[in-house]
């Protein structure tokens, strides 16, 4: 009796890690999200006020994740080859999981960088840092309705499977 008691909490416990797994990778994406706007933030703050070239503000900047280092990196050969954002916009969605509508937002930003005087550019870069938060905030919500509901499903699922199994 004990033995299957301890194998329906085991199988449990199995669903519901599964479940986490699921839902901390919609929380890694949020993370990304989150650190590709403060780059941009900071790309407005050190470009426009600070008169930074933007290789200098890639070299000073402290990135968290390494996905967003190597898109930052490829905005930067963008900018120097002139190639357009599509094949960014693609890479953006490849590397980091993120929306598609706040890929774009970010994209932008290798049509116009380093081809408007530096107070437009602040506008431009304002706009699409509240832009990407915005995109970030709908994407924050959607994702905690996810996990609640994952929360919940996880445990049905593992009762479930538990019952079945024993």
């Amino acid at each position: 009796m004990w033995a299957k008691s301890t194998i329906f909490v085991l199988i449990i416990i199995s669903v519901k890690f599964i479940f986490k797994y699921i839902n901390d990778s919609g929380d890694k994406i949020i993370a990304r999200m989150k650190e590709l706007t403060e780059f941009t933030e900071y790309l407005r703050i050190y470009s426009c006020h600070m008169k930074m070239s933007i290789g200098e503000i890639y070299d000073q900047y402290d990135f968290k994740s390494n996905e967003v280092k190597k898109v930052c990196e490829k905005m930067i050969e963008s900018l120097e080859e002139k190639t357009g954002r599509r094949d960014y916009l693609t890479m953006i969605g490849n590397v980091l999981m993120t929306p598609d509508d706040f890929n774009r937002h970010f994209a932008e930003v290798v049509d116009f960088y380093g081809s408007t005087y530096s107070d437009i550019l602040d506008k431009k870069l304002l706009y699409t840092v509240n832009e990407m938060e915005n995109s970030m905030k709908k994407h924050e919500i959607s994702n905690s309705e996810k996990k609640n509901l994952n929360n919940r499903i996880s445990l049905l699922v593992g009762c479930l499977t538990a019952v079945i199994l024993i």
